[in-house]
């Protein structure tokens, strides 16, 4: 299958939320008791004031129709060692609809987000992983740090 990758905006906004239900909901963080509207326009007024600030999210799109997402939350903290600027990106919300899994979207999104840190100073990225995502963050070079996995660009 092939996906083009698109950097998403605030015309994503609905893509944005409904992968990310489809992912809350996969993961059981989302149930029947969950205020689901309350939930959407908390999360839409987060991404329309976050978006390609200092949220940055990408799209896998194939026959038009979304096949994944993944985003970066960007922030900057005290300089350390390994991170002198202190610029880095947690790795949240990277999610592939059921028929397009295994089939390199989530990869491409993640090799996007990597190329883009090199690019923009981002020194580390970091994220919690799901036993589904571990062997591809694994594969592009993250490791295993306490209880969450790093890889330094």
């Amino acid at each position: 299958m092939d996906f083009a990758i698109e950097k998403m905006d605030r015309d994503s906004v609905e893509i944005f939320w409904k992968l990310r239900e489809a992912l809350l909901r996969e993961l059981g963080e989302i149930n029947k008791e969950t205020d689901i509207c309350h939930f959407k326009e908390a999360t839409t007024d987060y991404y329309m004031s976050h978006i390609n600030k200092d949220l940055l999210s990408w799209v896998a799109m194939a026959d038009k129709k979304a096949a994944a997402i993944g985003s970066i939350c960007i922030f900057d903290r005290v300089p350390y060692p390994e991170n002198i600027p202190g610029r880095e990106g947690y790795v949240l919300n990277i999610y592939t609809s059921e028929e397009f899994r295994r089939q390199g979207a989530a990869a491409l999104i993640l090799d996007e987000m990597i190329k883009y840190s090199m690019e923009n100073g981002i020194k580390k990225l970091w994220l919690s992983s799901s036993d589904q995502g571990e062997k591809l963050y694994l594969r592009k070079g993250f490791k295993f740090q306490g209880n969450s996995m790093e890889l330094f660009v």
